[in-house]
């Protein structure tokens, strides 16, 4: 039983690529060598360019099948096949002993790819076909560097415009950094608690082996992945169960004073502004208010409209166009909204964008902590 199990660890692995993805990365491929090989044929003769042909194709294979892995990035590709075609060439005119000469070729260039980060497989097979090819070295020397640079670069150049104008970005460009809205040093809100890079670095330093992925693709994975997770369990609770039905709303000329005066007999911090079909053009909030020349100049306890901003309609404070939800969107949906935006009200509309509800972000603590609750209470009765 125990020799079945190991039997089972060398069944293929599910490689996750979609048949378009394939077929997409197959034509790009089929067109790249085709070019560089007619390139190739062409400045460099037959002879050479059988030889350095196999290990081209190995690199075609990673740059647009696997383009957003290390190994196939525009420096692994370009600097590991010049770094491992001089260190073979070296090899050659160095070491008599075909048996040597193909171990220190091997060898260096890995121990020398990983050095300077630019780790290529296909660098090391071009390596070993330039070792074990006498005559090409005598014939060649350094001078082969030339048609490896010539090929390289061909491939790369149709990798860059085949991928990009197909929509497969490479190389892959680096996330922004987020931006934090309270021009402070902290995170926003949103990523406070998410996974973050370094905890992904370390967790690699601990597994100690190397993983074929860019570690911003692998954090944004696992990402995705803790926001599937949380939406199977919250058992899709939408907008329309937390959200308040009963909207207390103004038009585009409500005076300032008037909406003023409706937020405090609510005691709301936020007021939907609709048009005479009841469709959401606008939003104004507290900061709205406050934002005005007459508070900031006010002590705080003394806050108060000023005679000239009293009539003005609210279309010259409001905030447009709203961000909104819809009555089914989901509470991952909702958090994901309130926090990247640094909102505290989501209006809910219809598919006429009409107002039909609003959700705060106490609406969402409140919907979050009963899940939670429902979750302790079916872990407790499991148990």
């Amino acid at each position: 039983m125990r020799y079945l199990t190991r039997l089972k660890a060398f069944k293929p692995l599910a490689l996750n690529i979609a048949p378009r993805e394939a077929l997409r990365a197959t034509c790009g491929a089929l067109f790249a060598i085709c070019l560089v090989m007619l390139l190739s044929r062409l400045l460099f003769g037959q002879p050479t360019t059988s030889a350095l042909m196999a290990a081209l194709g190995a690199s075609s294979v990673l740059a647009f099948l696997t383009p957003s892995t290390p190994l196939a990035h525009p420096w692994s590709l370009l600097s590991g096949n010049l770094l491992a075609a001089a260190l073979a060439i070296t090899a050659s005119l160095w070491i008599d002993d075909s048996l040597l000469r193909l171990g220190a070729t091997l060898s260096a260039c890995m121990l020398c790819l990983l050095a300077l980060r630019c780790l290529h497989p296909p660098s090391c097979a071009l390596a070993v076909a330039i070792a074990l090819n006498e005559s090409l070295t005598l014939q060649w020397g350094y001078g082969l560097l030339a048609p490896v640079a010539l090929n390289t670069l061909t491939l790369l150049a149709v990798a860059l415009l085949y991928n990009n104008l197909t929509g497969q970005r490479y190389p892959r460009q680096p996330l922004p950094a987020p931006r934090n809205r309270h021009h402070t040093t902290d995170l926003p809100s949103w990523q406070r608690t998410q996974l973050q890079e370094q905890d992904l670095q370390h967790a690699l330093n601990t597994f100690g082996r190397y993983v074929d992925v860019r570690i911003e693709d692998l954090t944004e994975l696992l990402q995705l992945t803790e926001q599937q997770a949380f939406t199977r369990m919250s058992n899709h609770l939408t907008a329309g169960q937390i959200m308040s039905r009963d909207v207390v709303t103004a038009s585009p000329k409500t005076s300032i004073e008037f909406a003023w005066a409706m937020l405090a007999k609510h005691r709301l911090e936020a007021l939907p502004i609709v048009d005479a079909d009841h469709t959401l053009v606008g939003i104004v909030t507290l900061v709205d208010f406050l934002n005005q020349k007459s508070f900031a100049r006010m002590p705080r306890h003394r806050w108060n409209l000023s005679r000239g901003s009293r009539q003005r309609p609210l279309e010259h404070i409001m905030t447009a166009p709203v961000v909104s939800a819809r009555e089914d969107t989901s509470i991952l949906d909702l958090v994901l909204q309130l926090s990247h935006n640094s909102l505290h009200h989501l209006p809910v509309v219809d598919e006429q964008q009409h107002v039909i509800g609003i959700i705060s972000q106490t609406d969402i603590i409140n919907a979050l902590y009963r899940l939670l609750v429902q979750r302790c209470h079916v872990g407790s009765v499991a148990a």
